[in-house]
């Protein structure tokens, strides 16, 4: 009634009111500040390892359940998923919404790092991540390049593009996706492999053996080496294809 009463005693008062009250909400409205990824802290983290060449039973047996194990007594975990594939255990912990997703992250990386000596020792080290929508990437720069090689185009993408985009103000990291990088080939004979008796884990460790480089030495004479320089490794250099044709692993017949 106090309203009703006033508008109609005074009108003139009442219409300036609403008019005043419209030109602030306008102007309000066009300050209001709108952010795509607002800053949401979820206390979600995720633990990523690596088995090279193991089987999906082989990476929950051996990974994915003691890392559960180890992980459901930390405090203020609420659920836990898994997924365990060929070669990728992948492990999604919730905790408690009070719990703060930075302290989450710190109790799972030292629970795993407890159990570090009991997971197997051919896995890649764990990766524990926090859910962070901040880190998302925000840009995708596509490169073609007709007229060099694959090789030369990730040369070009890694060592120029890459590494101008990194020294831009507020970039946080930058990941480079689809490269084509060098690698070498092996093609085993598998009747050669049978007729030498000669198992592909034997192959693999032996070119594990012939493709390393070991310390040569440190030189003396009459100015020492300082103490923090690297002594000289010898290489053993690879041999061309053909001179290694003769046995079934590319090692020369006896």
């Amino acid at each position: 009634m106090f309203l009703s009463n006033l508008s109609i005693k005074y009108p003139v008062f009442a219409t300036m009111m609403m008019a005043a009250l419209a030109v602030v909400g306008v102007a309000s409205y066009s300050q209001l500040k709108v952010d795509f990824f607002p800053k949401v802290e979820i206390p979600v983290v995720t633990v990523t390892t690596i088995y090279p060449g193991a089987g999906p039973e082989t990476v929950e047996r051996e990974v994915t359940k003691k890392i559960e194990e180890e992980i459901n007594t930390v405090e203020g975990v609420n659920h836990i998923d898994s997924i365990s594939q060929e070669g990728v255990s992948n492990i999604v912990v919730e905790f408690d919404i009070e719990v703060s997703a930075v302290t989450a992250s710190q109790d799972v990386r030292g629970k795993i790092a407890a159990i570090r000596g009991e997971l197997p020792l051919e896995i890649e080290e764990p990766i524990v991540q926090r859910i962070d929508f901040a880190a998302m990437p925000i840009l995708s720069v596509g490169i073609d390049a007709p007229g060099l090689t694959p090789q030369a185009a990730t040369d070009f993408a890694d060592k120029i593009v890459k590494r101008r985009i990194e020294n831009v103000r507020g970039v946080g990291s930058v990941a480079l996706v689809g490269e084509s990088t060098r690698e070498i080939q092996v093609v085993v004979d598998r009747l050669k492999l049978e007729a030498y008796h000669v198992s592909l884990a034997e192959v693999v460790s032996a070119l594990g053996r012939e493709n390393v480089e070991v310390p040569a030495g440190t030189p003396t004479g009459a100015r020492p080496r300082p103490s923090s320089a690297w002594p000289p490794a010898a290489a053993r250099p690879p041999t061309s294809p053909g001179s290694r044709s003769n046995g079934p692993t590319g090692w020369p017949s006896t």
